[in-house]
């Protein structure tokens, strides 16, 4: 069992996990002091938060995975896209599958990768953008975005809410006041149920607002490449549905819920996948069809035999059923202040 799946094991399963869990309460204790701590010391200012050098809109989340951060961060730059901005996405870097990520959902996109989020925004802005989208970037306190959302997923706000190791939160929701505003993401929630969360969370943000977002696969498109299908052609079909992500009994639900007879195999999140994983995959597939996620997609891809089965990614599209006026003016925001800082003497955004 890889660490991924030992600590979603912890954190979620009954029986001797919960004792585990238990056992961990100290730890878990010591690493909340550590971050009221840190965040303390950041509100007193005896730590610096910098700017960037372009005008940038953060996301993060309170819990370790299975929000939709990184389909959320993607919709972001397509739309600072769309209101004629040329953005860069920065992140992390954990993983190989994240940049890829990012740049098989936005073809041509800016996409850097590095720990040091400055070094990252001086090398988008070489490159030409003008505006950043920061991945992962709530407990970021050394920077300071123009604006910043913080991802809550609807299915997974319930408590108890214990914080690492013991349990997947990062941080409780105090942490909402460094947020603009609260996006609450729903999967196989209502969008009832997302929007009545962010009412009740709005009040705990800087502009006491909310917006909400349904996360759907909506096509289906062959791991080889080639046109896409919609994810309809599920409905009635046996599908082994492959993940390692966050949350994979989620990604399972979505595929019922578009009437396809799913067995899930889960792995665990960032998993590098290997030869034997995918064999391993081929057998459990039998004759049904393999569906996996844009995550996995980019590692599975080089590792796929040319006539291996047919496997096809299930493609997220990011909706918003709610606060579409507060979100559009946050990304207003981050534009007008793209177009404000643009250098047309210099044809480039300026890099320091």
């Amino acid at each position: 069992m890889d660490a991924a799946l030992a600590a979603r094991w912890v954190w979620r399963a009954p029986g001797v996990a919960a004792l585990v869990r238990v056992a961990l309460l100290p730890a878990a204790g010591l690493y909340r002091v550590a971050v009221l701590g840190r965040n303390a010391a950041y509100d007193a200012r005896l730590l610096a938060s910098g700017r960037l050098s372009l005008p940038a809109i953060g996301v993060g989340n309170l819990a370790v995975g299975g929000t939709g951060k990184t389909p959320v961060a993607a919709y972001l730059a397509g739309e600072l896209t769309r209101r004629g901005c040329r953005p860069g996405t920065i992140l992390r870097g954990y993983g190989d599958d994240e940049p890829a990520e990012h740049a098989a959902m936005r073809p041509g996109a800016i996409v850097e990768a590095a720990p040091d989020r400055q070094l990252a925004a001086r090398r988008a802005a070489a490159r030409g953008a003008d505006c950043l989208v920061l991945d992962d970037c709530l407990q970021r306190r050394d920077i300071a975005p123009d604006a910043m959302l913080a991802v809550v997923a609807a299915e997974t706000w319930r408590p108890p809410r214990w914080p690492l190791p013991a349990g997947p939160w990062r941080e409780g929701p105090e942490a909402l006041g460094r947020a603009d505003i609260v996006l609450v993401t729903a999967r196989t929630a209502s969008d009832a149920a997302a929007g009545a969360l962010g009412a009740d969370l709005a009040p705990r943000t800087r502009l006491g607002s909310w917006a909400s977002a349904r996360l759907a696969p909506a096509t289906l498109r062959p791991l080889a490449g080639g046109p896409t299908e919609p994810i309809e052609g599920l409905a009635g079909r046996q599908v082994l549905g492959v993940s390692g992500i966050g949350e994979p009994g989620l990604f399972a639900e979505q595929l019922r819920g578009v009437g396809a007879e799913v067995r899930a195999m889960a792995f665990g999140d960032h998993h590098p996948y290997t030869a034997d994983d995918v064999r391993a995959i081929i057998d459990a597939a039998g004759r049904g069809a393999v569906v996996t996620t844009a995550k996995d997609a980019v590692k599975l891809r080089p590792l796929w035999p040319a006539h291996g089965p047919r496997c096809l990614v299930a493609e997220l599209t990011v909706r918003i059923t709610g606060g579409a006026d507060v979100l559009g003016g946050l990304l207003d925001r981050v534009a007008t202040a793209a177009r404000d800082t643009r250098t047309p003497a210099a044809g480039a955004p300026p890099v320091g």
